[in-house]
C-alpha cells in the first residue's frame, strides 16, 4: 500500500490525530474503497454519483447532524 497526504482543516486533522488507531485503520480502508470509486468514474459522473449517494444516505436517515455527532465523538 502506498500513502497519499490530502490537506484537511485543522479541525479533522486534529480529531484524525487523537482518534484510536484501529479506527483510524478502519477509516482508511473505507477512504481506499471510496476513493476507488470515485477515481473509476469519469470526471463528469463523479458529482451526480455524490450526490446520489447523499440523497440515498438521507433517505435511510443519516443527515450533517449525524455526521457532525460521529466526528465529534473520541
Amino acid at each position: 500500500m502506498d500513502r497519499i497526504v490530502i490537506d484537511v482543516e485543522d479541525v479533522v486533522a486534529r480529531k484524525w490525530r487523537n482518534t484510536d488507531p484501529q479506527i483510524r485503520q478502519e477509516i482508511s480502508q473505507k477512504l481506499d474503497q471510496f476513493l476507488h470509486i470515485i477515481f473509476d468514474k469519469k470526471e463528469e459522473d463523479i458529482w451526480p454519483f455524490l450526490e446520489a449517494l447523499r440523497v440515498k444516505s438521507e433517505e435511510r436517515g443519516f443527515n450533517d447532524d449525524i455526521l457532525e455527532q460521529i466526528l465529534n465523538e473520541k
